[in-house]
């Protein structure tokens, strides 16, 4: 299948105003990967979020990881189920758990897509 160029960056521009409208709400690590790829494969201008997290890097995520554990004074997980057990009591802590959780889903999705890489290059 084959797609066309110019029918290709319309659809990316559309992901982008969607993915910048509806963020931090409904973000998708592994589609926020996948759309900052194909913006650079396209030169297209990346998502704000790109810089704003370092090109959306592992170590930017882990560091966000560190921030909130040190914060809480807890592991991640622990910070995350107890959040859970007593509800969000203030706007602060609904910003940790919106954060922690996804920076969890995008370790996760850039290990996920590092290993597809790995494999792809191993086939040929």
């Amino acid at each position: 299948m084959e797609i066309d160029e110019i029918d290709l960056r319309r659809i990316i521009k559309y992901a982008k105003s969607y993915c910048e409208d509806r963020c931090p709400a409904e973000r998708e690590p592994s589609i926020c990967l996948a759309l900052i790829e194909v913006c650079r494969i396209l030169n297209i201008e990346a998502p704000p979020c790109v810089e704003e997290t370092m090109g959306f890097s592992k170590s930017y995520f882990i560091s966000k990881i560190r921030d909130i554990e040190k914060r809480w004074g807890k592991e991640i997980r622990e910070v995350l189920r107890e959040i859970e057990r007593s509800g969000v009591r203030h706007f602060e802590e609904e910003i940790d758990r919106m954060e922690a959780e996804f920076a969890l889903k995008a370790i996760k999705a850039i290990d996920e897509r590092e290993i597809t890489k790995s494999k792809k290059i191993a086939r040929h």
